[in-house]
């Protein structure tokens, strides 16, 4: 034998030294990694049975993910969470743990247009019977709950029109009637409402928007208590859909300025709506932070007040109306998703909703003069000036 390595074994194990003992990292580094060594079987029993913490392979969990679950954790007051690879495979993992065939789902019928399409087109071939319901008047979804029914899903600000639900009231009455209450909480965030220290069951997140809030990952979570979200790891393992390490790693730091970012998209978001509810042009303002939004007192009772960084308005005129507003843009940048540094617009009938038939768009609101706009950190100022603008064009 050569008295070193031959240099295709160098190159295999080039870089892979430990650190030396002090060199602490002050940021977490990232976990660019798929598999964990072990020094032996009884620790390999160990991590696997859970008597021990450790990593074992990327799919089961990496570092970086349980920094990200971590502080998802604790800005919901959960017992635990799991990072996903979008939002929609949080909302898959969390009903495929909660649901078996035969069973019946109630979804708000103004949820995220994706939510509404996975419910719609793949629930029924796997025996799962789905009703879309509105959720703003209490008596009627309670009159809609049959012996059936498992699982109740709600958004606390519906996308695009912005409904607002009663958290702690839907919780009495799920609980009165022995079904979960999932509540996808992105829009308004753990800055406005934390959703399970209200009753709700199981909080789900698309981090892609004002958690990471950069346009520059995708990812999802699941956040509950520690038995569902024992179960809920178990289905995501199985279903392959965990985050990537670089993706984690983001987050995590994104979230540093997540408290900063919200509030000054919500103080941009309210004198932006306050001038489009003035204007001329414009038809209808949907955005709760208004007094003349009709869960404003909601709003007010369990979201600080705060009517969170998203609106939709309708424009006065036709489809072309639409369409020549978005062409006149120059600082405000069409983009079919939300949640970003920079102010976005988009048009829910060709973008998040455009899976619904047009019946189902008219009773979710969402007509063809519909705009939604996703507010940045930039000068309100900057914002409206711009608005005012193309409307005058128009």
């Amino acid at each position: 034998m050569s008295e070193r390595p031959h240099i295709s074994t160098d190159c295999a194990h080039a870089g892979e030294e430990p650190l030396a003992p002090g060199s602490t990292p002050s940021v977490m580094p990232i976990y660019q990694t798929s598999v964990y060594d072990f020094p032996d079987l009884e620790q390999v029993d160990e991590i696997f049975d859970h008597r021990k913490p450790g990593f074992i392979y990327g799919r089961y969990g990496l570092p970086n993910h349980a920094a990200f679950e971590t502080i998802a954790a604790k800005l919901e007051e959960a017992e635990g969470a799991i990072a996903s690879a979008s939002g929609m495979a949080a909302i898959a993992v969390a009903f495929w743990t909660l649901i078996q065939t035969g069973d019946e789902v109630l979804i708000a019928n103004d949820c995220y247009g994706g939510t509404l399409g996975l419910a719609s087109r793949d629930f029924s071939r796997l025996g799962i019977a789905t009703r879309f319901v509105p959720t703003t008047k209490l008596a009627g979804l309670e009159a809609a709950i049959s012996p059936r029914t498992k699982i109740l899903l709600v958004e606390t600000l519906s996308n695009p029109v912005w409904n607002v639900i009663d958290v702690s009231a839907l919780a009495e009455m799920c609980h009165r009637k022995g079904i979960k209450l999932l509540v996808d909480n992105t829009v308004a965030t753990p800055y406005l409402i934390r959703p399970l220290t209200l009753g709700a069951d199981v909080v789900l997140h698309s981090a892609t928007k004002f958690l990471a809030g950069h346009h520059d990952i995708t990812a999802g979570l699941i956040i509950g208590g520690r038995e569902f979200i024992g179960r809920a790891r178990e289905v995501q393992i199985r279903m392959g859909s965990s985050l990537a390490p670089f993706d984690a790693w983001l987050a995590v730091r994104s979230i540093k300025t997540f408290p900063l970012r919200m509030a000054q998209i919500c103080s941009s978001a309210l004198a932006i709506a306050q001038f489009l509810a003035n204007h001329r042009k414009v038809e209808t303002v949907y955005y709760p932070g208004l007094p003349a939004h009709p869960q404003h007192e909601i709003v007010r009772r369990t979201m600080r007040g705060l009517g969170g960084g998203m609106l939709s308005f309708d424009l006065k005129g036709g489809t072309g109306s639409a369409e020549n507003f978005v062409k006149r843009l120059r600082l405000i940048r069409f983009a079919p998703s939300f949640g970003g540094v920079m102010t976005t617009i988009s048009h829910p009938a060709k973008t998040s909703h455009r899976s619904l038939t047009p019946a189902q768009r008219a009773e979710a609101g969402i007509s063809d003069t519909l705009l939604r706009l996703s507010i940045g950190i930039e000068e309100p100022e900057d914002i409206i000036e711009e608005l005012e603008r193309v409307l005058k064009e128009i």
